[in-house]
């Protein structure tokens, strides 16, 4: 200052330094303001999930009284106490779900905007599910009572109680106008309509025939990509830590889905080139391989060019997921030994691996986005070694995917 400075643009510009911290400094110095107990809880929680000690317990139960005994031991302790003898496997999935769905609302409870809203996007990924669900078996003739009793409790809403009681014989024009216009699904729904409806020439106007005509597989895979791309939107605009981390598993989750879309689809007619359109439509906006990948793998048809098609723009990582299940997409190969996995079992192992990840983080969403996985994976887990005891085939209880297990385990 005795040499010549300026005292009052050295205020100004130390004025300003005080605002507006450094990137990342503002989430070092207020996220736990306003969200610090809500993660604090979701990282207390981290330590409930199964280890490898229970899952090898698990896998030594003779029947699933067992199992509900060896259950007691862990924090699921006392969830199944109420549910009659014999227990069926969809009593400790829906039972293990109801208790996921309780943490959830108690950590929504701790939130405030915009985590709030963060929260609200994992409930519509299962409103979406649960929609599809009521409408897939309302449309099959399935009793209502049953429909709802295997509803998702994550993504329940009042609305969805009304959807097996209404006729669909005439189309779902009523259930859309009447119910699921006014949902958090509602504008995935309406995206769906515009994506349909433009190709076809139809107008918004004319819901009932829109979705009359399309698949429900279809439908709920447009609303999905539609949601996915929604969400990876919200959290890039959040910025710092959060984008960074959920940017790179939405990104990754967007590549599998593409690679799940186009595989699932070989020897099936969307594999056609005149189907082809249909199923390219399906492929989320964003990701890893987006675009020049993407642009790639929609123009393949069968094993040989969806592989040229990952192995053209670099993706190595995709094309080693791709090399360990292609014989599984090959007609001539299935069923064979080697043969027995498909892609889905194999990205369920590499996203554990990204949801677990997100812990070693601090202060940023993507913690709660990873616990609802995480425990969505071992309700998996759980019902894969429940499936097996009732079978009698505890040989293969332990093909699950373990969580927070030691790497070399």
């Amino acid at each position: 200052l005795a040499q010549g400075v300026d005292c009052a643009a050295f205020g100004a510009v130390l004025y300003r330094l005080c605002l507006v911290p450094p990137s990342g400094t503002m989430e070092l110095s207020s996220f736990n303001i306003n969200n610090g107990f809500a993660e604090g809880i979701v990282r207390g929680l981290r330590s409930g999930f199964l280890g490898p000690e229970e899952y090898r317990r698990f896998a030594q139960c003779d029947n699933l009284e067992d199992l509900r005994s060896a259950l007691d031991d862990t924090d699921y302790a006392g969830f199944m106490q109420d549910e009659p003898s014999p227990i069926p496997v969809s009593s400790i999935e829906i039972k293990a779900r109801q208790r996921l769905a309780e943490d959830f609302k108690y950590l929504r409870g701790q939130g405030v905007q915009p985590l709030h809203k963060f929260l609200e996007f994992i409930t519509i990924d299962k409103m979406i599910d649960n929609v599809m669900a009521l409408l897939q078996g309302t449309v099959n003739g399935k009793p209502p009572k049953e429909l709802l009793a295997k509803v998702d409790p994550l993504g329940y809403f009042e609305e969805m109680k009304t959807i097996p009681s209404m006729g669909v014989d005439s189309g779902y024009d009523d259930i859309y106008k009447t119910i699921l216009i006014d949902t958090p699904v509602g504008p995935y729904f309406e995206e769906f309509l515009r994506t349909i409806g433009s190709e076809e020439g139809k107008s918004m106007a004319e819901v009932g025939t829109i979705l009359s005509e399309t698949d429900l597989e279809l439908m709920k895979n447009v609303m999905k990509k539609a949601w996915l791309e929604d969400f990876y939107a919200f959290t890039q605009g959040l910025g710092g830590t959060t984008a960074e981390v959920m940017g790179h598993i939405l990104r990754m989750e967007a590549d599998f889905r593409t690679m799940m879309i186009t595989l699932n689809a070989l020897n099936t007619p969307l594999a056609s080139q005149a189907s082809q359109g249909e199923r390219n439509k399906l492929y989320p906006s964003f990701g890893y391989l987006y675009p020049d990948g993407t642009a790639k793998l929609e123009k393949a048809w069968n094993e040989g060019t969806v592989r040229a098609a990952l192995e053209s723009c670099g993706a190595a990582k995709h094309v080693q997921l791709f090399d360990q299940v292609k014989a599984f997409y090959d007609a001539e190969s299935r069923g064979k030994d080697g043969a027995t996995k498909s892609i889905e079992d194999l990205i369920y192992v590499e996203l554990g691996y990204l949801y677990e990840l997100a812990f070693e983080q601090q202060m940023n969403y993507a913690v709660f986005y990873a616990f609802v996985k995480l425990k969505e994976q071992e309700i998996r887990n759980l019902r894969w070694i429940s499936n097996m005891i009732v079978m009698n085939r505890k040989d293969q209880a332990d093909e699950i995917v373990p969580i927070f297990a030691p790497r070399g385990a």
